[in-house]
């Protein structure tokens, strides 16, 4: 079977996207879940370590996912977007509530995530694109 770097590029963007989706539920619940049930307030789920494991798990799979993407399709917006998205995210974890405050880490996070969140919806959408015109090129010289 042969394996493609764009088939690899989206698996790891649908990755990326789901922690990024995974950070957004976390921001907006985790206060809830904190008023409601006060004994999380110590836990993981509720810290500012919760954001650095997310990030571990996020700089490798995006970092890979946008280069195995960009290789395919050449865009430097999807490029452009991701590194963006990435550097506020390093930024807001540096600087943290501390600095920040609250809320201005959760906007900033938040723009953070949502530009690599959007660079990764671009990098699978023109590596599925490049992936269909292979097929139907084959598709088409086997006719």
């Amino acid at each position: 079977m042969d394996r493609h770097p764009h088939i690899e590029s989206t698996t790891l963007d649908g990755v990326a996207i789901s922690v990024s989706a995974l950070c957004v539920l976390h921001c907006l619940l985790a206060p809830l879940v904190v008023l409601a049930f006060p004994i999380f307030g110590a836990s993981l789920w509720a810290s500012h370590e919760f954001h650095a494991w997310l990030l571990v798990l996020i700089l490798p799979s995006s970092a890979l996912a946008l280069y195995l993407g960009c290789r395919q399709h050449r865009s430097g917006i999807v490029l452009g977007l991701g590194l963006g998205g990435i550097t506020i995210l390093l930024i807001a974890a540096a600087l943290g509530p501390e600095i920040l405050g609250e809320l201005g880490e959760i906007l900033v996070t938040g723009l953070g995530g949502t530009l690599l969140a959007g660079s990764h919806v671009l990098n699978y959408r023109r590596c599925r694109t490049i992936k269909c015109e292979e097929q139907a090129c084959a598709g088409h010289a086997t006719v």
